[in-house]
């Protein structure tokens, strides 16, 4: 809601957070009335006064589902953007393994031409785990277990292993998953 002299104020969905937080109309960063954000208190000199804040991030409209979900993981303390040298080391790999180039294919077994399917759920939120099946003959089968490996990406040091490392496992909510890694890799890639 706009205050008086170019100054607005945040209401915190945190009830533990019992004050508004007042924000100048320069720090809004581009938020706007009626919206979700998410606000760094930069002064708070008394309890008898408000504090102030600047918007380090616009989450989007207040009651809007994806807005709600990410204030929700937000609040938790999880991110739901990755930093830009990660996204561009993702989108690397991307570009450079697709299609597979025929020098990686060479030093690694090749199930393409196996009846391979997922084990994960028709309403899953990543399909990363399948098995495949092999009639090897003389009453025999092989049955193969599949796993996405990230491990070929993510190498030390690098900066999707220092993502991975702070980020530690993929966040599932009801609607959506955040990945551990950038989509280029989790939701595509591997």
């Amino acid at each position: 809601k706009k205050k008086e002299r170019n100054t607005y104020v945040l209401i915190a969905d945190d009830k533990k957070l019992y004050v508004p937080i007042e924000i100048s109309e320069k720090h809004l960063s581009g938020a706007q009335v009626g919206e979700k954000a998410l606000v760094k208190i930069v002064r708070w000199n008394s309890a008898r006064v408000n504090p102030f804040g600047t918007v380090e991030k616009v989450i989007g409209k207040k009651g809007d589902n994806d807005a709600e979900m990410a204030s929700i993981v937000i609040e938790k303390g999880f991110d739901t953007d990755y930093p830009s040298e990660v996204e561009s080391e993702a989108l690397k790999f991307k570009k450079q393994y697709s299609p597979i180039p025929q020098s990686e294919v060479a030093h690694r077994r090749d199930f393409r031409d196996t009846l391979t399917f997922t084990i994960d759920p028709a309403d899953a939120k990543d399909f990363d785990d399948a098995i495949s099946f092999k009639e090897l003959g003389n009453g025999s089968f092989e049955i193969g277990v599949h796993i996405a490996d990230v491990s070929h990406f993510v190498q030390p040091g690098n900066p999707l292993d220092k993502e991975a490392a702070d980020r530690q496992f993929s966040v599932y909510l009801a609607d959506r998953t955040i990945p551990m890694l950038p989509p280029a890799l989790s939701d595509d890639l591997c």
